[in-house]
């Protein structure tokens, strides 16, 4: 009786060391989540997915100054994972007059230019443009996350934007 009175002390531990240490990547893993899907409530689907298989997989996590990268690695696997699940539904800007458009209006548009050319974009290609402009990660947490040396990941992340750009003007739609 007693050591079950004792395991459950250590679970409640093991809960409460895991909920701080999620506590501060909860919001970055939401962020790279609505950066991969463009759907809010997707990315909250797989934030919670990817807590979820963490905490399966908290034992894995041997240096816990790399949880950042770690947690942001289960959470791009689960836009993977979502994104072949269900295909996306893109929104459609047909009939649009762009010379009565008003500036607001105007930066919704190239904005939404800017979502379609990054979901053309190949999953791996998106991951790092959406770690580098959305989180502002470096490319070395970029290159863990995506799962390769620092080389490829600058490589990945030029020809992407290179890629980007025939299809929209980046400075501008970046204002």
């Amino acid at each position: 009786m007693a050591q079950a009175g004792m395991v459950g002390v250590v679970q409640a531990v093991d809960e409460r060391a895991f909920a701080n240490l999620l506590e501060a990547l909860v919001e970055p893993g939401y962020r790279l989540a609505c950066a991969m899907l463009h759907d809010p409530y997707s990315a909250e689907d797989v934030v919670q997915d990817a807590s979820v298989v963490a905490w399966r997989k908290v034992a894995q996590l041997v240096d816990r100054g790399r949880a950042k990268s770690w947690f942001l690695g289960i959470v791009a696997n689960e836009c993977r994972n979502a994104r072949r699940r269900k295909w996306s539904t893109s929104v459609t800007l047909g009939g649009l007059d762009r010379m009565s458009v008003s500036s607001d209006e105007e930066r919704l548009v190239l904005r939404s230019d800017l979502r379609r050319a990054l979901m053309r974009l190949e999953y791996r290609d998106r991951l790092v443009v959406s770690l580098y402009f959305y989180l502002d990660l470096p490319i070395e947490e970029i290159a863990e996350v995506a799962g390769c040396s620092v080389g490829a990941a600058r490589v990945r992340l030029h020809r992407s934007v290179r890629r980007l750009r025939p299809d929209l003007d980046l400075e501008e739609a970046l204002r």
